[in-house]
C-alpha cells in the first residue's frame, strides 16, 4: 500500500500531523500538535451535544452487555451527597468538593469520584444504594474490589 501523501505537507496543519505519524512514523512536531489539538477543541464545541449523546449511547450499551439484570436508576451527584455526606466511604476522611474530579489535574486525589460499592462488573446495580463518595485516589485504587465495611 502506498503512502498516504504524495508530498509532505506544511508543518503546523493537520496534514502535517498526520504526515508525521503515517508516512513518517515519527512523532509529529510541536506545530501539528498544537494543530491537532485546536481542531478538537474546536470540534468538542461544535459537535458537543452529539458527543454527549455517543457518550450516553455508549454507557447503556456497557450497562446492557454486563448483564440484563442491572437495575439502572437516575440520580444526581447531589442526590448521592445528600444521603451519604462528603466524607470518602473509604478512608472516612473528608471530600475537598472544590478539588477537580479528572484524573492527572492538579489536587485531583482529593476530588470526589462517585464511586460503585459493588462494582458492575462484580453485578452491582447503578443505583443510589450501591454509590457513595470517594475521593478519586480512593476510588482508583480500590479499582473493582468489593469492601466490606
Amino acid at each position: 500500500m502506498g503512502k498516504r501523501h504524495r508530498v509532505k505537507p506544511d508543518c503546523g496543519t493537520r496534514s502535517g500531523y498526520d504526515w508525521h505519524r503515517r508516512d513518517a512514523k515519527e512523532l509529529p512536531c510541536i506545530e501539528c500538535r498544537n494543530a491537532e489539538a485546536l481542531y478538537w477543541r474546536e470540534q468538542r464545541v461544535i459537535r458537543g451535544d452529539v458527543i454527549r449523546l455517543n457518550n450516553q449511547r455508549r454507557r447503556a450499551r456497557h450497562f446492557k452487555a454486563l448483564g440484563n439484570d442491572i437495575e439502572i436508576q437516575k440520580f444526581t451527584e447531589k442526590e448521592i451527597l445528600d444521603t451519604y455526606g462528603s466524607d470518602c466511604h473509604i478512608c472516612k476522611k473528608p471530600i475537598d468538593l472544590n478539588a477537580p474530579r479528572q484524573v492527572g489535574k492538579q489536587g485531583w486525589e482529593n476530588g470526589l469520584h462517585l464511586d460503585h460499592v459493588i462494582p458492575l462488573s462484580k453485578g452491582g446495580d447503578n443505583t443510589i444504594e450501591n454509590i457513595k463518595p470517594s475521593h478519586g485516589y480512593c476510588n482508583v485504587v480500590k479499582n473493582a474490589t468489593i469492601i466490606v465495611d
